[in-house]
């Protein structure tokens, strides 16, 4: 429970610094009520979106789930020879989200409110107090499966949370650990290593730019006349054996298996990562949705009261 109403203080905080900024514009205030409106009926909707999203997707199991949008449910491991780093802890985990705040100079109630509709809506852009989010991937291992996910801009519910003070500085830290269950909504799609006749093409150039960097080992290999120069067909040979080994190098890449990719889409939007159960997650964000409409309401009811 305590964990339920720490997720929610950023959308109180939202609407508590909101109703702020509308009164903050003074001789304007019945146009800020309504932008504090707007951004709540905006916040609603995104919320609620993602309410429905958890509540009618069920879970599946990766190695039997269909491609398209899926609500996977596996442990998060980082890639066996590229794992994450917190940047202000040096923690090591799946996926990690910092702020750093200045103590010592004030926070202007502009660029608090920006930052409280970052927090909850991503309307905004980044701003202060800084915000770094993990962008790089890791998996999600169900049994013998395992999948990419893409985090990006993903909508990321964490349970481990941190925040101290060093130098002036208030610090605090989300992240996903090792081994941790996650349950992430979003694209499922399946890669197939395989090489078209670009890449092939563009693969024997590079090899062949390569070898033109060591001129000595490649009149060594291909200066069948030893003059010092390869003519047209002393570098045919030499392209013919760059072709050969990109080949081999292809087939290798073929015999690969394919691999899964968890990612947002266009249509869909980001994914959705959390580590509480789905039908949990799926609460929180109603409850975000219902938040968000009442300060809606509360700002309607307020601009009419002034009208």
């Amino acid at each position: 429970m305590p964990f339920i109403f720490a997720s929610l203080l950023p959308e109180l905080s939202l609407g508590l610094y909101l109703l702020a900024g509308a009164v903050w514009l003074g001789g304007v205030t019945r146009y800020g009520l309504l932008f504090v409106a707007a951004v709540g009926l905006f916040s609603w909707h995104a919320n609620y979106r993602r309410y429905r999203q958890l509540a009618d997707t069920p879970t599946s199991r990766l190695a039997s789930a269909a491609l398209g949008q899926v609500e996977l449910s596996g442990m998060a491991r980082c890639h066996p020879n590229a794992p994450n780093y917190s940047p202000l802890s040096g923690r090591r985990c799946a996926w990690y989200r910092c702020w750093r705040i200045d103590e010592r100079g004030k926070l202007d109630l502009e660029d608090w409110l920006l930052w409280t509709m970052q927090r909850s809506t991503r309307l905004a852009a980044r701003v202060n107090p800084p915000e770094i989010s993990s962008d790089d991937s890791f998996l999600l291992v169900d049994g013998d499966a395992e999948a990419t996910v893409l985090p990006g801009s993903a909508q990321v519910i964490a349970h481990h949370r941190r925040r101290w003070h060093e130098d002036g500085m208030l610090l605090i830290e989300e992240w996903i650990d090792e081994g941790e269950t996650i349950h992430v909504r979003g694209q499922l799609s399946r890669l197939e290593p395989r090489v078209g006749a670009i890449e092939l093409r563009l693969d024997i150039g590079a090899k062949l730019a390569e070898w033109k960097r060591n001129q000595a080992e490649l009149l060594r290999r291909f200066d069948l006349d030893g003059n010092g120069q390869l003519d047209q067909r002393e570098w045919g040979l030499a392209r013919a054996a760059a072709q050969r080994e990109v080949l081999a190098l292809h087939k290798e890449m073929a015999r690969q298996p394919a691999y899964w990719l968890l990612a947002g889409n266009e249509q869909s939007g980001p994914p959705i990562i959390t580590t509480l159960p789905p039908r949990q997650s799926a609460s929180l964000f109603r409850r975000r949705a219902w938040l968000h409409a009442v300060v809606a309401l509360v700002c309607v009811l307020a601009w009419l009261k002034l009208t």
